[in-house]
C-alpha cells in the first residue's frame, strides 16, 4: 500500500535537506560539465559521473522523505472533484518541480517551499479538469 510505503522513509530535519540540495547542486553541475565538455581525462570523466549520480540519489532521497507532505496536502482537496490519488499524483509532480528549484541559500525549510509548488499542482490540475468536463 502506497500510504504504508512512504510512512516508512524518516523524514529530514533542515541540516539533513541543506546537505542533500548540496549534493543535488553538485550533481547538476557535474551533469552540465559532462553535456558541455567535449574532451575529459577519464579519471575526472568518472569523477563526474560519480558526483552526478550522487545527486541523482540525493533528489530522490528528498523526494521520498517528502511523500507525506504530499499525502497531507492532498487530503485539503478530496471531494472536489478529483480522486484522491491523482491528488497525490498532481502533488508529486509539484514536489519534483520544488526539488528541482529549491534554493538552500536563503534559509527556508524546504517544506515551506514545497507546500507552494505542490498546492499549486494540485489546484492547477484541479482547474484543468474542471474544464474538460
Amino acid at each position: 500500500d502506497y500510504l504504508k510505503q512512504i510512512g516508512k522513509v524518516p523524514l529530514l530535519n533542515a541540516e539533513q535537506e541543506v546537505e542533500l540540495a548540496k549534493r543535488i547542486e553538485a550533481g547538476l553541475f557535474a551533469e552540465d560539465k559532462l553535456a558541455n565538455a567535449d574532451k575529459l581525462a577519464p579519471k575526472l570523466k568518472r569523477e563526474l559521473e560519480i558526483i552526478a549520480e550522487d545527486g541523482r540519489r540525493a533528489k530522490n532521497h528528498l523526494l521520498e522523505a517528502n511523500l507525506r507532505l504530499v499525502v497531507s496536502l492532498a487530503k485539503r482537496y478530496t471531494g472536489r472533484g478529483m480522486l484522491f490519488l491523482d491528488l497525490i499524483q498532481e502533488g508529486n509532480l509539484g514536489l519534483i518541480r520544488a526539488v528541482e528549484k529549491f534554493d538552500y541559500t536563503k534559509g527556508y525549510k524546504f517544506s515551506t517551499y514545497a507546500t507552494w509548488w505542490i498546492r499549486q499542482a494540485i489546484t492547477r490540475a484541479m482547474a484543468d479538469q474542471a474544464r474538460t468536463i
